[in-house]
């Protein structure tokens, strides 16, 4: 995605270091994927395991990072917030999963993301406007199990991006450009227990993204995820349960370097969670911690996490995200 002003260009810098590695053009210091809005992580579950859930990754989690996740998962509705984070400055989101059981789970996810002001500049450098930015990205899943061990899942995902102006913004586009892409991803349980499980995910296959015009359109980030979950038997410890997790990340197109996710979270009771995780995107250099916690009482969930990475250490506060859910 080409743009001029620097305040937007450091705005996808920023997305392309937390959400991906993406590759940066050496000769004009832009990003050369469109779509980056489509792999910013969310979820505070996943988030505090170090984003280690292509294999655990489940109800509405599961619609950004492997849409096979919610293939067994119960009814759910999800709400999701993040906060403290360079850029973007507002980003909410809302899904809803329902499963007929032992025959298909359908959800569908709604994601706002509002940048905030952002100075539209003229050629000599000067301000004459100011540009809001925003993308929404809509996602419709259908996931199915194939057994006890197999499920399957694809998203439908169409991706909107908005350019609001007050004064004058020559340079920003004049109508809201629009791309769509799917997921398609697997999860495999070697054992009815679920102990041990695999799962693989190809992300955000679709058309480039046209911002100004079919030559500058940019494609999407496609990734490819391939994850595995240990759940040992604890038996000396009834009521503790323990999830070990590890995922890497690859580009579709092949450049730069794979990342490579590690996450564990202890449960006690099935009410009382703690995450921890660390988080290695490849050539991009950022990387860093993750802690989280949650909590679930009844028909509620709750959960928050932090991103203690290096690219905000100069930041007054970390990455934080906020997830209520309601089971029923």
């Amino acid at each position: 995605m080409r743009r001029r002003r620097s305040s937007v260009l450091r705005r996808w810098l920023v997305v392309a270091l937390f959400a991906g590695a993406s590759r940066v053009s050496a000769q004009s210091g832009l990003a050369v994927e469109g779509g980056l809005d489509l792999i910013l992580p969310t979820g505070a579950r996943a988030i505090g395991m170090g984003q280690a859930v292509a294999a655990t990754a489940s109800g509405a989690e599961a619609l950004l990072w492997n849409p096979a996740g919610v293939a067994r998962g119960p009814r759910e509705l999800s709400g999701g917030f993040v906060s403290n984070v360079l850029f973007p400055a507002t980003d909410l989101d809302l899904a809803f999963v329902y499963p007929i059981p032992k025959v298909m789970t359908f959800a569908v996810g709604l994601r706002y993301l509002n940048s905030g002001e952002q100075p539209s500049v003229d050629a000599n450098g000067q301000q004459v406007g100011t540009l809001y930015p925003t993308s929404t990205t809509l996602t419709a899943t259908f996931a199915a199990p194939f057994g006890d061990r197999f499920g399957l899942g694809i998203n439908v995902k169409i991706l909107q991006l908005g350019f609001s102006c007050t004064g004058s913004c020559a340079q920003s586009p004049t109508s809201q450009p629009r791309t769509g892409a799917l997921d398609i991803g697997g999860l495999y349980d070697f054992t009815k227990d679920s102990l041990v499980s695999l799962g693989l995910a190809i992300r955000n296959i679709g058309l480039r993204l046209q911002v100004n015009d079919a030559p500058q359109a940019d494609p999407l980030p496609g990734r490819f995820d391939a994850g595995f979950a240990v759940r040992p038997r604890l038996t000396q410890y009834p009521g503790v349960r323990l999830t070990v997790a590890g995922d890497v990340v690859t580009r579709l197109n092949g450049e730069g370097g794979p990342g490579y996710r590690l996450g564990g979270e202890l449960s006690w009771l099935n009410q009382f969670f703690g995450r921890v995780g660390y988080v290695r995107y490849g050539t991009s250099g950022a990387s860093g911690p993750t802690f989280g916690v949650g909590l679930a009482r009844g028909h509620w969930r709750v959960d928050f996490a932090q991103f203690v990475s290096d690219l905000g250490a100069g930041a007054s506060s970390k990455p934080t995200y906020l997830t209520l859910r309601y089971v029923f």
